[in-house]
């Protein structure tokens, strides 16, 4: 799978940014790419931690119904 370039992830970039030589945007669209990775999982935990304060035989529709 390829990766997609930093204007691909974020949209139009800022004329600093266009400016940079090809490789500092891939370690810049890399570092974006990881950051969002991070940020998922770490939603995702705080999703799961999140229904231990509901009664376990409502989680299973608790969680559907928000799209877990």
């Amino acid at each position: 799978m390829s990766e997609r370039t930093l204007a691909e992830q974020v949209g139009r970039l800022p004329a600093g940014i266009e400016a940079l030589a090809a490789d500092h945007q891939a370690d810049l669209a890399r570092a974006v790419r990881d950051a969002r990775h991070r940020q998922a999982a770490a939603l995702a935990k705080a999703g799961d931690e999140s229904l231990r304060h509901i009664p376990a035989l409502l989680r299973p529709a608790i969680r559907k119904a928000v799209g877990l």
